[in-house]
């Protein structure tokens, strides 16, 4: 009895040693800077969107955001970065949807790299359509001329995205298999470097996202992925409205590394979703192009699962597998 008292005894000390610092913890933290990781180079859609973030969130936290940028293989280098950090709340980053749903699906066998699991959702951000874009000076004045011309002599007009199994690459290959196009891909670290190629006339096209549209000087749309006229572009037509059953849409958001305590994982997803009810960091998301829509950590792992499931099916139809 007095041995069973002792272990009892030791179980409740530990359990409230346990709480204790828990609490302790949450109450410290954050300490200091948190890393925020972007995955993709300087001038892309992920670097505007962290920006804004960096500048609006501050008003909520006790510590600043520190933005670094690990780009590469279409994101893969840095969500691999990302996956593999210490889940202490004080290193999280950008995730992108489609991407992180797709590349772990197509990536080989043995081959190392991030598991989408490994990625803990802390809330959505954004979502941004994909548009199909031209130079405003290029031969092409209308979607059909840009198909017609793909499926004459395939694999001659370029087309660039924002790297390998990214969404931009799911876009253009779904593109590809409802039109009968075909394209020569030329993949990019980043929307920021797929922007310049377009205006320096390197490539013939650019399948990326809205928001790169609506930053560039000299671009032409010619349709954007939406069901119905987006928001941000009500002038551009759909490409269903032009005959082509391609409806895409990228979602963004924050993640943190596997393992990070849940109280952490509340604390940053309380702090943007105060964030996302300002009307200036709404304002200034829309500037850009991108569209607020904010996910709670629980609806967001809900849109990830769903992606997987949708990204497997449509990976498979086009020809890919694991």
């Amino acid at each position: 009895m007095k041995s069973y008292c002792k272990t009892v005894f030791k179980l409740f000390f530990v359990g409230l040693l346990t709480m204790v610092m828990s609490n302790t913890t949450l109450a410290d933290y954050p300490d200091r800077a948190i890393t925020l990781l972007t995955a993709f180079g300087p001038g892309g859609g992920s670097d505007v969107s962290h920006r804004i973030v960096e500048k609006y969130a501050k008003n909520f936290m006790t510590q600043p955001l520190a933005i670094i940028y690990k780009p590469g293989a279409g994101g893969e280098f840095g969500w691999t970065e990302l996956a593999n950090a210490k889940p202490d709340g004080y290193f999280i980053g950008g995730i992108d949807l489609p991407h992180i749903a797709l590349q772990p699906i197509v990536r080989k066998k043995g081959q190392p790299g991030y598991q989408t699991e490994d990625l803990i959702p802390v809330a959505g951000l954004v979502i941004d359509p994909g548009m199909v874009m031209v130079h405003k000076d290029s031969q092409f004045k209308t979607l059909d001329d840009l198909i017609r011309q793909a499926k004459k002599n395939p694999g001659t007009v370029t087309a660039a995205t924002s790297g390998k199994f990214t969404g931009d690459h799911l876009f253009l290959m779904d593109f590809e298999a409802k039109t009968g196009a075909k394209f020569a891909q030329v993949p990019y670290s980043g929307g920021g470097k797929s922007i310049a190629a377009l205006m320096g006339k390197q490539v013939d096209c650019y399948f990326g996202s809205a928001n790169s549209f609506l930053r560039m000087e000299s671009g032409r749309s010619l349709g954007v992925s939406t069901e119905g006229r987006y928001e941000l572009t009500p002038d551009i037509k759909t490409l269903k409205e032009q005959g082509v059953n391609v409806v895409f849409m990228k979602r963004r958001g924050i993640a943190a590394p596997k393992g990070i305590p849940a109280e952490k994982i509340k604390y940053l997803q309380d702090i943007f979703a105060k964030m996302a009810q300002l009307k200036e960091y709404q304002n200034a998301k829309r500037k850009v192009g991108l569209s607020p829509d904010f996910m709670t950590s629980a609806q967001f792992a809900d849109y990830i699962k769903n992606e997987q499931d949708r990204a497997a099916k449509m990976l498979k139809s086009l020809g890919f597998s694991k």
